[in-house]
């Protein structure tokens, strides 16, 4: 009896136009300065995608960026923040001129909305949000729901299903299965939610790698339909334990982001490939980025 051949799911970024069709709902990974598919959000913007209705619990740069390129229809989140460096201002303008239609959830409301729909439920109950005019303001997403044993009335949240949730991951292999060392923020969520699931990492490796640190595993290969290679790929958020956030990156971006000539910036991004742009980057700050995640466990291992 022959042996079962494994899938092979691994995919060229630039094949990510073809994955995510404009219009789409689209799950975006990370969160705060951290962990956000950000090699994805510029193929994207190369590939000229239109209409996007991003879903996010704590955007950051990722999401600027695409409002800045046009490239959202809708936007569903909890917070964006460019955190140190101020508000995000291509999202607060689009949000303020009327041109970007959003649906605002509170943080732990929009986990659980993606939790039901992973569960395989319509709606999740929780306590709160309290005093929050969140819920009244989208009774078509919050409800009020009675505990059948107690007696107590909590808040039921709809089931949030996304066309598309694309997560980044430390590694993963050609069958799907991504690990991630240390926190992997709202991602497994999104990704057991969505109808079809996109995995970028820091590289592809071999199966034997896998389950040799199957501790690690977080997003079994059954859920996912494509594994893209990308170095640096959440730059310049952060990805540990392989790198910290790039500071002088997001300096340079927070200073052009408000200013008129940022549309210059945007035609960079999407006149260059993946490669051209860690080259004209990282300009050899790949090597310290990695140092300070290094130097902060020196760090936190001498206060312990």
């Amino acid at each position: 009896m022959s042996e079962s051949k494994m899938p092979d799911k691994v995919a060229p970024l630039e094949i990510l136009g073809e994955l995510v069709h404009d219009g789409d709902s689209v799950a975006f990974g990370g969160g705060w300065f951290a962990n956000h598919p950000m090699a994805a959000v510029r193929e994207l913007i190369r590939a000229g995608r239109r209409d996007i209705h991003a879903i996010t619990v704590v955007g950051s740069v990722d999401m600027d960026l695409l409002a800045a390129a046009g490239a959202l229809g809708h936007l569903s989140f909890s917070m964006v923040t460019m955190e140190a460096f101020g508000l995000a201002p291509n999202v607060r303008k689009a949000v303020e001129s009327g041109t970007l239609p959003f649906t605002e959830y509170t943080g732990l409301g929009l986990l659980i909305g993606l939790e039901a729909q992973g569960r395989g439920v319509p709606y999740l109950p929780y306590r709160g949000p309290f005093g929050s005019d969140i819920p009244a303001r989208y009774p078509g997403i919050y409800a009020t729901s009675t505990c059948p044993f107690t007696g107590e009335e909590l808040t039921a949240v709809r089931a949030l299903q996304p066309d598309v949730a694309i997560v980044h991951a430390l590694r993963a292999d050609a069958e799907g299965n991504a690990q991630w060392d240390g926190t992997s923020g709202p991602d497994v969520e999104m990704a057991k939610a969505a109808r079809k699931v996109i995995v970028t990492c820091e590289e592809v490796v071999d199966r034997d790698v896998i389950v040799r640190n199957a501790h690690m595993t977080k997003l079994p290969g059954y859920y996912v339909e494509a594994v893209i290679e990308a170095p640096f790929g959440a730059h310049p958020t952060s990805h540990i334990p392989r790198y910290a956030m790039d500071a002088w990156e997001l300096m340079d971006y927070a200073g052009a982001a408000a200013g008129p000539s940022f549309a210059e910036y945007v035609e960079q991004v999407r006149g260059e490939s993946e490669e051209g742009y860690r080259a004209r980057v990282l300009k050899g700050r790949d090597s310290v980025l990695t140092s300070l995640v290094d130097a902060a466990e020196v760090i936190e291992g001498a206060e312990a």
